[in-house]
């Protein structure tokens, strides 16, 4: 796969720039050393077999993911044997590595063309910009980006490899905010956020979860609440020309599954205090370890060992692992939805209300990670589950979207991309604070961030009090 062109032109201070680095390959193979990208034993027709092979595995990365892709499957869509992809890549781990290491080489390029960035028309055109230039890569490869999201987090393989290139990009990035002079928030917790709100909304865009919105209105929306968090003193004027009147939305709410049966409450009806409370034991610790490890490389013997109890017993009560996994998304999405009642009494210029409603959404998030990543893939386990999971969209994004309208702003405000912005903010900013910094950020930093981003970028220019 040929590395992207920028599709637009350079602009100030965005010329030819040195190619961007490497990143650090994997750990050896217990087999014969493979033959690498620039291995001198490779010759034209190896490099074009090793080409095939990632190529195969792209368009099974998409089509299956993963956790669902074989070696022999790859082997067999790119047309050699399993010997012969082992003598080019130790397993499909590595595969991957190498599709994220040329979306990572597209990244770095086009943040080395960022311009000055700024509360200035010039400075608002160059954050507009990489945006539009993210957007872009994130098209080109965005089977790598979907996968790298819903991997990262419990790959022990990947893992590493994705914090080393994501922490050297917001190095950069931080090194732009500083020079630009970023008051009121230290430039590098403001560079973590800020790629992982680009990124998480991206990624919706690409699982279907935007409400079919417009991909340039989505851009502008982002170029807009990034700049206000950054700058908020940037006039009007500077920010006018990128926006449009828009139409009232108000998200579709899906109505939930039939799904009473799988709830903890069915489930312990009936049973001694003893049973109740082995069964609840199993339901935390199955949530506990889905987002600990994923849900997909979570085992049974992973859960039974976290809550102390003996395998039979966990079969006493659930069939299986997905079994298991029903019951932690009912109580997920519940708990969504009484997350999602308590927003629409917030005031969000209250921080005795504000403050403690961010603070259980994060613990949500800490709590029921793995099962929300589980919503967010497109090959979900099980219809109910994917119907769980639109039905806990709808509804935090309907308390979203009447927190952002309850205000009314002096520029035009697009409230569907407003309400997507929030809902990246929300869900991913959390893990990128504790897993992307070189300190790790406390419940309480991470609070103080999101209150600081949701008043700047949704709420600084005003021209009445809240309605």
């Amino acid at each position: 796969m040929p590395s992207p062109t920028p599709p637009h032109p350079p602009g100030p201070g965005r010329g030819l720039q040195p190619r961007a680095p490497t990143l650090p390959g994997p750990a050896s193979a217990v087999r014969r050393t493979s033959y690498g990208p620039t291995s001198p034993e490779v010759g034209a027709r190896g490099a074009h077999t090793r080409r095939r092979i990632v190529d195969a595995s792209l368009g099974l990365f998409d089509e299956l993911g993963l956790h669902h892709t074989s070696v022999e499957a790859i082997a067999r869509a790119a047309g050699v044997s399993r010997a012969t992809l082992y003598q080019y890549f130790p397993g499909k781990d590595q595969i991957f590595l190498e599709l994220m290491d040329e979306c990572a080489r597209a990244l770095v390029r086009v943040a080395r063309r960022i311009g000055e960035l700024g509360p200035t028309e010039i400075g608002f055109d160059n954050l507009n910009w990489w945006l539009g230039e993210w957007s872009w890569v994130f098209d080109k490869y965005r089977t790598m980006f979907v996968q790298w999201s819903l991997v990262a987090s419990a790959d022990p393989a990947v893992r590493p490899e994705v914090i080393h290139f994501v922490e050297g990009y917001n190095h950069r990035m931080a090194a732009r905010l500083e020079a630009a002079d970023v008051s009121g928030v230290d430039p590098e917790s403001a560079a973590v956020a800020m790629t992982a709100v680009v990124h998480r909304l991206h990624l919706f865009r690409h699982t279907g979860r935007v409400y079919e919105a417009d991909s340039q209105e989505l851009t502008q929306a982002l170029s807009v609440f990034l700049q206000l968090v950054l700058f908020p003193d940037t006039p009007n004027e500077v920010l006018l020309p990128f926006l449009s009147t828009v139409t009232p939305y108000t998200p579709v709410v899906p109505p939930p599954p039939e799904c009473e049966a799988l709830s903890l409450r069915t489930r312990v009806r009936g049973l001694s205090p003893r049973a109740v409370a082995t069964v609840e034991r199993l339901v935390v610790a199955a949530a506990k370890q889905f987002a600990a490890k994923g849900y997909h490389r979570t085992n049974v013997d992973d859960i039974v060992a976290s809550a102390g109890l003996a395998r039979g017993t966990f079969y006493k009560y659930f069939h299986e692992k997905q079994d298991l996994l029903h019951t932690v998304c009912v109580e997920a999405t519940a708990a969504t939805v009484e997350l999602a009642g308590r927003l629409r009494r917030v005031d969000v210029f209250d921080d005795a209300a504000l403050r403690p409603w961010l603070r259980d959404f994060v613990r949500f998030l800490d709590h029921y990670r793995g099962s929300v990543d589980v919503w967010s893939e497109r090959l979900a386990e099980g219809g109910v589950i994917v119907a769980l999971g639109a039905h806990a969209q709808g509804v935090l994004d309907r308390a979203l979207l009447e927190v952002l309208t309850s205000v009314r702003r002096d520029y035009p405000f697009d409230p569907l991309a407003g309400t997507l912005l929030f809902r990246a903010l929300l869900t991913r900013v959390p893990e990128a604070m504790r897993e992307e910094t070189e300190i790790p950020m406390g419940e309480e930093q991470i609070v103080d961030l999101l209150v600081f981003s949701v008043r700047r970028g949704f709420f600084s220019h005003l021209t009445a009090p809240p309605i």
